[in-house]
């Protein structure tokens, strides 16, 4: 159903690097400027959440047990990142930005330790959406929330 573990820790890095080129080009002005429903500040600090948070799904389904956050997901998950925006409050882009790194990396050593076999085990845990909770059904999430928040950026302030 995904692609094999290897291809998808590329794509990661890959939609995190543009994510990253992307909110360094910003102006300190536009970092802070509004989106709709948040900032690219805000956005940061849920990166810095959702790398930490995916870790641990990802080993909560390792060992057969539901992500702590799925409660939220019906919601979009708006409380889990409204907590975020209160646990990271700095408007410091490079500080932020540093810290997505760093959990990013964090995040990255981790999953590199998972066996391709346990990458799409079922273990029971089903998502919210329906089928299997799996590790590389949490990767694709964040792959693909990388690349549709960069180009909510660059949409919003026709930057690349």
């Amino acid at each position: 159903m995904f692609d094999p573990r290897d291809k998808q820790l590329a794509d990661l890095e890959t939609n995190y690097t543009a994510y990253m080129q992307t909110m360094q080009g910003l102006s300190a002005e536009n970092f802070l400027a509004s989106l709709g429903d948040w900032t690219p500040r805000d956005i940061a600090a849920h990166f810095i959440g959702w790398n930490r948070i995916t870790l641990a799904g990802c080993s909560a389904l390792r060992e057969g047990a539901e992500p702590f956050y799925f409660y939220d997901g019906t919601n979009d998950y708006r409380k889990v990142n409204a907590r975020f925006f209160t646990q990271f409050p700095s408007t410091d882009l490079n500080e932020l930005l540093e810290d997505v790194t760093s959990t990013k990396e964090v995040l990255m050593a981790y999953l590199k330790t998972i066996p391709e076999n346990e990458w799409e085990l079922d273990t029971g845990i089903v998502h919210y959406r329906g089928n299997p909770a799996t590790i590389a059904r949490c990767v694709d999430s964040l792959v693909r929330d990388y690349r549709k928040h960069r180009e909510e950026i660059v949409e919003a302030f026709h930057t690349k």
